[in-house]
């Protein structure tokens, strides 16, 4: 099984539970999607992220390692679609990190339900 049919199978309960409206888009990495050349890489790349503008959540399968990294994933992201993009970006402006921003620390907190999502698939690449 893959990521894509794994999202078929727990995005649906997730972006109800998270009143989550975000398309979702399956990328090998962040390096690929923003260039558009298939086995562009990097030295770092994000599981996945939120993209505000279009609504739209993007996986990176290089990261992704199991079910459970793309429920948790996928929880986090759809928990940034409700939040404010303008206060989101604020708080970086005045010093928050990752691992302090109240956003990020409200999405990391939401993914510790991931287990409700759970169907114990395996990912075969």
């Amino acid at each position: 099984m893959n990521v894509k049919n794994i999202v078929n199978k727990v995005y649906p309960e997730i972006s109800k539970d998270y009143s989550c409206t975000a398309k979702v888009e399956i990328h090998n990495n962040i390096y690929e999607r923003l260039s558009g050349i298939k086995g562009m890489s990097g030295s770092s790349c994000a599981q996945a992220e939120y993209n505000w503008n279009k609504n739209e959540i993007y996986l990176y399968t290089s990261r992704l390692f199991d079910e459970e990294d793309i429920i948790k994933a996928l929880i986090h992201e759809c928990v940034h679609s409700s939040q404010d993009k303008e206060i989101f970006d604020e708080y970086y402006k005045v010093g928050y990190s990752y691992k302090t921003h109240p956003y990020e620390v409200e999405a990391r907190k939401a993914e510790e339900n991931w287990k409700k999502y759970k169907t114990n698939t395996i990912i075969v690449r």
